[in-house]
């Protein structure tokens, strides 16, 4: 069934959103400047989206699925590609554009960033790195992890990637950091294929 023409517009909208919030980050978000920006009224964005916080809220979850949907065309044409070979086809996308870089960003903005900045829930912020780790759970144990350990290496790893990525947006250090994550990959494949009892 297609979409109404209002959704449409407020998809498009969205996703203008989603790419203005990339660029300006959610720290100084405020619809009238957003508005100005992006060529349309501030009773446009309310009519589509009510507060600030909602707009927020939808598009924080819009910029994860454009990631996630990314990600599924490389499992569309990789269906069994493990998850060092996925960690390693995420870093050279974030570092392919400073589009995708800022994408990524806004990501991690929203989950640091307190509510009190942003206005955001708790279990929004918590989303932006809940729903990548929950991901690389299953690929490990999918990979052949016991449950537990899943969970727990999962949780290092992300923790690991994330320290990475916050350490190239503070820094740009491209070289290092593609070094340190090479470093970073290669003992999470011994991890992952160390013999098991």
């Amino acid at each position: 069934m297609a979409r109404t023409p209002d959704l449409e517009r407020r998809q498009e909208l969205l996703d203008r959103i989603v790419q203005y919030l990339a660029q300006n980050g959610l720290a100084q978000a405020t619809l009238r400047p957003m508005a100005a920006t992006l060529d349309v009224s501030i009773n446009r964005l309310v009519h589509h989206f009510g507060s600030k916080e909602e707009l927020l809220t939808a598009a924080v979850a819009r910029g994860i699925e454009q990631q996630l949907a990314v990600q599924e065309a490389w499992l569309t044409r990789t269906p069994r590609i493990t998850q060092v070979a996925l960690y390693r086809k995420w870093w050279r996308w974030m570092n392919a554009s400073a589009e995708n870089l800022a994408l990524v960003r806004l990501n991690y903005e929203a989950a640091t960033l307190d509510t009190s900045v942003t206005g955001l829930a708790g279990d929004v912020r918590a989303d932006q790195i809940g729903v990548w780790r929950h991901d690389v759970e299953q690929r490990l144990e999918r990979e052949g992890m016991p449950r537990d350990r899943a969970v727990a290496e999962a949780s290092l790893a992300k923790a690991t990637f994330t320290g990475l990525v916050m350490d190239l947006f503070a820094s740009g250090d491209r070289q290092r950091l593609t070094k340190a994550m090479e470093d970073f990959l290669k003992r999470l494949e011994r991890t992952i294929n160390e013999p098991r009892p």
